[in-house]
């Protein structure tokens, strides 16, 4: 802002130091709708007059906030989403999302329900260069060893900036979506009884921040989609609210990514390298998909502290140390694109806000707000988007009943149904994570050893039978509940024995090799 000189002579008695806004300090402030010259020519905090119309607030302009935005505009007259950075507006990383540096995939139930959501967004994906994969792309070694090529739900590889970007694109092409940029969410505010949230107290940051005063951005209804940094339990024991109890369940995994460029002239078969890791005995595990642009995003990963390094020596070090060095082997020729990113915020955390005795009206959280997985699993944005569904049917079957004027009962019932839609992933990604002796939060009891026991099972069978494996990847794609593993035709096969494991990587058409029981191969 550039200092201005005033000419007493014209009868405003403005302070000295007083300077002048910026275009973009102004845009914001109209944004607020406040009124711009009277903000800042007193010292009194501003408030946001009720805006026309239905209004509903989301917190957070991730993927879990765009989803909802787009479900809200459906409903109310106008949407905004409040987030804390300036939104990038190509496909580029940003500050508030620093998982994006590593492996995302879109698996089938979120594709689903993005396609849905945004009909052709997968088609415009494909047309970025995102790349679509069928289950014989994949060349999988899991705990059980080899897993044979078979066909499997499709879903969509990119960078999780071009996902998020072109669904950020769409949200914000509705005419009632709107985004205030660079604003921290310090508060809530509530209804004159005290039963209701009737808005948020929002403070400027970086460049649009003038002073430490807050402003009231007033709503009928709150989201909070602001992820794992969410003061979500904060806002609510400030204004008389309990906190919610919380389950952490740490496996002290870590992991690296890089981006590569394939050397030239490398063929392979297949399109996804995936090496797990082997609990307890090995902990590390390694992947590559193919991403936008001819790309490959490589991550290294290592539970029980066992951190993969971030310098190039110690990364292909830690690749090459793999129970297969074929990842290795495959990118120790390629060119890489980009520094190595760690990443060590992957403990699983679930708010049990669903469980609160008292709950404000009109205020829900969803996403990593409410429950976060170890990311290394691949779950997060799918499951932001089944909440988004969610969202969409319950609000649906309120304003049918009851109309959008009265939203008594709403939040409280949609805060159990985001519960309920992040079951299914806590329990693939709290229970993969609980076969380590060092995990902490969760050590597993006697029925979880069986059920271990058991899901080892499934999973060694379903390496090499088709009926199982459909089974076991349905549940991985969230498309079905982690209960479909217990069904009398996938139990029978997986109890009835395991088959010998398989020595070399399968290709596209070669039958497998199987490994005899004394070791040899057959």
């Amino acid at each position: 802002m550039a200092n201005v000189k005033w000419d007493k002579s014209s009868g405003w008695d403005l302070p000295s130091d007083f300077s002048m806004p910026t275009a973009r300090e102004i845009e914001v402030d109209l944004a607020l709708g406040s009124d711009s010259w009277q903000s800042l020519l007193t010292d009194r905090p501003s408030r946001v007059p009720p805006p026309s119309g239905r209004h509903a607030i989301v917190v957070g302009g991730s993927m879990a906030g765009l989803l909802a935005a787009r479900v809200l505009a459906d409903h109310f007259d106008r949407v905004t989403i409040v987030d804390r950075d300036r939104l990038p507006v190509q496909a580029k990383f940003r500050d508030g999302v620093p998982q994006s540096r590593h492996l995302h995939a879109l698996l089938k139930r979120g594709l689903n329900v993005l396609e849905e959501l945004f009909p052709g967004l997968e088609s415009e994906l494909l047309g970025a260069e995102a790349v679509r994969l069928t289950g014989t792309d994949f060349l999988r070694m899991s705990a059980a060893g080899w897993a044979r090529r078979f066909e499997g739900p499709p879903l969509i590889a990119a960078s999780r900036e071009l996902i998020e970007w072109s669904v950020r694109s769409r949200t914000l092409q509705h005419p009632r979506v709107s985004v205030l940029e660079e604003q921290d969410v310090v508060g809530l505010v509530l209804s004159p009884d005290g039963s209701a949230v009737g808005g948020v107290q929002i403070r400027a940051r970086g460049a649009h921040r003038l002073s430490n005063e807050n402003a009231t951005l007033c709503g009928e209804l709150v989201i909070d989609a602001g992820g794992r940094s969410s003061r979500a339990p904060e806002w609510l024991a400030s204004v008389g609210f309990s906190k919610p109890q919380e389950t952490v369940i740490n496996s002290f995994l870590g992991y690296a990514s890089c981006v590569f460029a394939p050397a030239p002239g490398f063929h392979a078969d297949w399109k996804v390298l995936m090496l797990g890791d082997k609990p307890p005995s090995m902990p590390r595990a390694g992947a590559l998909f193919p991403i936008e642009g001819n790309r490959w995003m490589v991550t290294l990963a290592g539970y029980a502290r066992d951190y993969p390094p971030t310098d190039t020596a110690g990364f292909m070090e830690f690749a090459r140390s793999l129970r297969s060095d074929i990842l290795y082997r495959t990118i120790k020729d390629a060119e890489p694109l980009s520094r190595i990113s760690g990443f060590r915020t992957t403990l699983n955390q679930r708010r049990h806000f669903e469980s609160l005795a008292r709950w404000p009206e009109r205020f829900v959280v969803v996403g990593d707000a409410a429950c976060a997985f170890n990311p290394v699993y691949g779950q997060g944005m799918s499951v932001a988007a089944m909440t988004a569904i969610a969202l969409k049917q319950s609000l649906a079957e309120h304003v049918e009943r009851r109309g959008l004027s009265d939203l008594t009962g709403f939040a409280r019932r949609m805060q159990r149904m985001v519960a309920k839609t992040s079951q299914g992933a806590w329990v693939i990604a709290t229970g993969a994570d609980a076969r380590y002796p060092s995990t902490e939060g969760r050590q597993p009891r006697f029925v979880d050893r069986i059920m271990h026991a058991y899901l080892d099972r499934v999973i060694e069978v379903s390496m090499q039978d088709p009926t199982v494996n459909e089974a076991f990847l349905r549940v991985v794609h969230l498309l079905d509940a982690p209960t479909a593993l217990f069904r009398p035709a996938v139990a029978k096969r997986a109890l009835a024995g395991v088959p010998r494991p398989i020595v070399d990587p399968p290709t596209r058409t070669r039958q497998p090799v199987l490994r005899t029981a004394k070791g040899g191969a057959v």
